[in-house]
């Protein structure tokens, strides 16, 4: 965007707000914008980084006169056209964000920085200035390395337009933006800005390039092409410090031109969820790399992409080793919000296990605790306000359990196990209408997801259509040797009357749960808060003669 002008000259419009103006070019001022927008305070922050490099582009191209609440709302946070800056503060609220940020940039990473960017209260125009002594063409041609971040990072590359038809570029800068905006989402990474990835694909520079001048630990390169109605998009995940590509996937949709700008967001949405969930490419590289890599940020990450990647299916040994390697990196980063969120979590399945010990209401206020805390750390995140909202379900708090489930929703609505976790939640409500959706969002936008997510779909299914198609979902993942999967499909073989499959069924469920007939309903009632659902699953493991009690 800012390469399109220059420095106004002398008499334009918006040159009184420059000090120096004579002092700086155009790549100057880029090169110290690709410096804020790498930094720590704004990597993770793509709206705010957005509106900087608006307001940036605007003052030097002479336009300062349209740098206007509503202008801003309407080019910069997606507002309609009706959007009133005197009754919607966003602006005015970014706007204070930003010029914090600013500060703490310039009083941390920026200190040495030649060139300083304000935003003067009450105005949204940039001024430029010299720091003192500062010279505006020191390293004019990279931005400064980053500072190492305490979270995996990934730096995407403006997507390369292979297509016959050159004159779409626009789905290049929209796609790499979304992609960015969607990835920020994903808390436990850190992303660097789009103006940041921009400047270094107009220098040309290769991986290693990229990544001695910013250290991401990840590039993301993709490319499209748009033939006739069909839009495909491959990316390759690449290890920065290597340059060995981890992965390759593709993507293929049909499209219209009208509905070019729909595709672009549900192009970078599946983008994202594949390279960001816990279960994919970035699971398994935190996963084998956290023993040979003694870093802070691989410590954390692998026990939280392991957490995830088994959840519900987790041993109690597994649940316990889990607890206290999240607990032990907790004491070198009190602040992590994924870690708490965690940590609520693994406390909520202690909640929930089979012995007495475990049915301790008290495990439900230590994990409130760790769900408030994750809040605290990471407003923004959304696996934290997952966790607390599944926490306030298990305490019966339905109220601010929909409060916090429509949070985390609308802070990453791309995020599967999110979708799995909340739909179970509906799902033993009997709300089959908000269960279903969300349930079948997890699985399909999670191609390699864990077999659990089938369980409460089936259990919707019995409910809602019947035990055939009930017990038709559990092939569709089996999980052997769980023994929540064994006790369901008991339940919908009875139903079905086939009561030879039943009884294999139940002699493979008293084999991984000896205990079966006297633990199975404390489990139930305290997590299933539904009558219609217990009554009918117990009615069927009577029948099979378990004298449930």
């Amino acid at each position: 965007m800012l390469e399109r002008h220059g420095l106004p000259e002398a008499g334009d419009k918006g040159a009184d707000a420059m000090t120096q103006t004579s002092s700086f070019t155009r790549e100057m001022v880029l090169t110290q914008l690709a410096r804020i927008a790498g930094s720590r305070q704004f990597c993770n922050a793509p709206r705010l980084s957005r509106f900087l490099a608006y307001v940036v582009e605007e003052t030097v191209a002479g336009r300062a006169d349209r740098l206007k609440g509503y202008t801003i709302g309407v080019e910069v946070f997606d507002r309609p056209e009706d959007f009133d800056p005197q009754t919607d503060t966003i602006v005015r609220v970014q706007a204070r964000a930003m010029r914090q940020k600013l500060d703490q940039y310039y009083a941390q990473e920026g200190r040495g920085d030649p060139l300083l960017i304000t935003i003067a209260k009450g105005s949204y125009t940039a001024a430029f200035s010299l720091s003192q002594g500062g010279d505006a063409t020191q390293g004019a041609g990279l931005p400064s390395p980053a500072l190492p971040s305490k979270k995996p990072s990934i730096a995407v590359m403006p997507f390369d337009n292979f297509s016959r038809e050159k004159d779409n570029q626009y789905f290049s800068s929209g796609l790499t933006e979304e992609t960015i905006a969607k990835l920020s989402r994903f808390k436990e990474l850190t992303v660097f800005s789009r103006m940041t990835t921009e400047q270094a694909k107009q220098k040309h520079l290769s991986t290693r390039q990229v990544y001695d001048a910013f250290r991401p630990d990840f590039v993301l390169e993709g490319s499209y092409r748009i033939d006739k109605q069909t839009v495909n998009i491959t990316i390759n995940l690449v290890d920065a410090s290597s340059a060995e590509i981890i992965l390759t996937q593709h993507f293929s949709r049909a499209a219209t031109p009208e509905a070019m700008y729909a595709l672009q967001n549900e192009m970078s949405l599946s983008i994202a969820t594949w390279i960001a969930d816990r279960f994919g490419p970035l699971g398994q590289y935190a996963r084998r790399h956290a023993q040979s890599d003694q870093s802070l940020k691989w410590e954390i990450y692998s026990w939280i992409s392991r957490y995830y990647q088994f959840s519900v299916q987790l041993s109690e040994e597994e649940r316990r080793e889990i607890e206290q390697g999240v607990r032990k990196a907790l004491q070198s980063d009190p602040t992590s919000s994924d870690a708490h969120a965690v940590l609520a979590l693994t406390t909520l399945d202690q909640y929930r296990m089979l012995s007495s010990e475990s049915a301790n209401a008290g495990l439900l206020d230590q994990a409130l605790d760790e769900a408030t805390l994750a809040v605290v750390h990471d407003p923004e995140n959304a696996a934290a306000h997952k966790a607390l909202a599944i926490v306030q379900f298990h305490r019966r708090e339905f109220a601010q359990f929909e409060i916090e489930a429509e949070r985390a929703l609308a802070l990453n609505p791309g995020h599967p196990d999110m979708f799995a976790m909340l739909g179970t939640c509906y799902a033993v409500q009997a709300n089959w209408s908000v269960a279903l959706p969300l349930l079948n969002k997890a699985i399909a936008h999670n191609p390699m997801q864990p077999g659990w997510y089938h369980i409460p779909k089936a259990i919707c299914l019995a409910m809602t259509c019947g035990p055939k198609e009930a017990l038709a979902e559990t092939l569709l993942a089996p999980l052997p040797g769980a023994f929540y999967y064994h006790c369901y499909r008991l339940w919908f073989l009875v139903e079905l009357d086939q009561m030879d499959a039943a009884q294999l069924e139940k002699e493979q469920l008293l084999e991984v749960l000896p205990d079966f007939q006297r633990a199975i309903l404390p489990h139930l009632r305290a997590w299933c808060f539904d009558d219609a659902i217990l009554e009918r699953a117990v009615a069927a493991w009577r029948k099979a003669g378990l004298d449930v009690s």
